[in-house]
């Protein structure tokens, strides 16, 4: 275990589920949910938090677009071996301690931050959408402890490629292409094409 242990942004469980647990992706009432993570967020180790189900870990993550396509990558030797082999839709990842950052909007922060460490590209943002929080209860121990905020960037270009270890390219796809592949596709990702 590491002496300056990273540490992520969580919330207990019990609050997140104050007013009732989902399954899948929530779409309704997302300004409320928003507040209530914002208000009693807490920043915790995450080697402690990956065995801990009374907190939930919150991931920021966006599907990056252009025009009917959407961009697809492979995880291969990450150090979430759990998920390994499957291909995630989103690029994104935890919220980490120095994402807070006064007057700035800690969500988008880690998304900004994390896009930037997992992918190069020259396209520009020309639109965004937020399209709901995520959360899959299922016998997978992943899914049991992280709900993901979850956008859609629409790109100019695309001009687009993973920059991070552990991953490998396959590029833009269409949505015949993700149905398809489906089984391929992380738990999260699955869940999200519904809503594409």
């Amino acid at each position: 275990m590491s002496s300056h242990p990273e540490k992520i942004l969580c919330i207990k469980e019990s609050l997140l589920f104050e007013g009732g647990k989902w399954n899948g992706i929530r779409r309704d009432d997302l300004d409320s949910l928003r507040k209530t993570i914002l208000d009693h967020m807490e920043f915790r180790a995450r080697d402690i938090l990956e065995e801990d189900p009374n907190y939930k870990q919150v991931i920021a993550q966006v599907v990056l677009k252009y025009k009917d396509r959407y961009f697809l990558h492979r995880q291969c030797k990450r150090s979430e071996g759990r998920l390994n082999s499957l291909c995630p839709l989103p690029v994104g990842g935890h919220i980490e301690e120095f994402d807070l950052v006064d007057g700035k909007d800690v969500i988008m922060e880690a998304l900004v931050r994390e896009m930037n460490e997992e992918v190069n590209t020259s396209a520009n943002i020309v639109g965004d959408e937020f399209l709901g929080v995520i959360y899959i209860e299922d016998g997978n121990p992943v899914n049991y402890v992280h709900i993901g905020f979850v956008y859609v960037f629409e790109l100019d270009s695309d001009d687009v490629h993973v920059r991070e270890e552990g991953l490998e390219n396959i590029g833009f796809v269409d949505m015949e292409y993700l149905k398809k592949h489906r089984d391929e596709l992380t738990y999260w990702s699955r869940e999200i094409i519904s809503y594409l």
